[in-house]
């Protein structure tokens, strides 16, 4: 089965309802969840803050960050038409990635390319885990955003197929050496 899209859906995978934690899955395997998403009480304004990576996902090298922003912005474009725009403040801890300000930049420009706004990043202060940064943006509901956000979302599913065809030959070699091991101590020439 290859991968098409991530699926996303409200907390007990059911419909999502606006308002509610979105949860994460790449052909059933949970991710994690966007939480919180906050809605303005017009339903025109909604706020995204941080991703929660589920306990599996934390230990492994997986590059869906990009792939999810776009993925949840266009999720809720297409599903609720009230919502007029989407304002972005993320943090994530990034030290264990190498220069924040490279990822921090990259952040940007991926904003950017979805017609986001205001963009800009400022360092966290927390003297603890320097290198991480809160980037903010916002992302307003309009034909050419909507537009850049499409071309986005087919881009970032084409790396991330990309990604996951580069991890699983990666592992080939290592698991036809195991079989090879076992089939040799096992069962062996004679």
């Amino acid at each position: 089965m290859s991968f098409e899209k991530l699926h996303l859906a409200g907390p007990d995978l059911s419909s999502y309802e606006l308002g509610k934690p979105i949860v994460a899955r790449d052909r059933g395997r949970l991710l994690g969840s966007v939480d919180p998403v906050e809605v303005s009480a017009d339903r025109s304004e909604v706020r995204i803050s941080r991703f929660l990576p589920s306990p599996s996902v934390k230990t492994e090298q997986r590059n869906f960050g990009p792939l999810l922003l776009v993925e949840v912005t266009m999720f809720l474009a297409e599903r609720f038409p009230s919502i007029q725009s989407v304002h972005f403040t993320l943090t994530r801890e990034i030290e264990m990635y190498g220069d924040g300000m490279m990822v921090a930049a990259a952040r940007i420009e991926l904003l950017r390319s979805i017609g986001a706004t205001n963009v800009h990043a400022r360092p966290k202060p927390d003297p603890s885990k320097p290198g991480n940064f809160v980037l903010q943006g916002v992302w307003l509901y309009t034909e050419d955003n909507l537009g850049a956000l499409r071309a986005a979302l087919t881009t970032q599913r084409a790396l991330y197929r990309e990604h996951l065809r580069r991890v699983r030959a990666d592992k080939r070699p290592v698991q036809l050496l195991r079989r090879l091991q076992q089939w040799w101590s096992n069962d062996g020439p004679r």
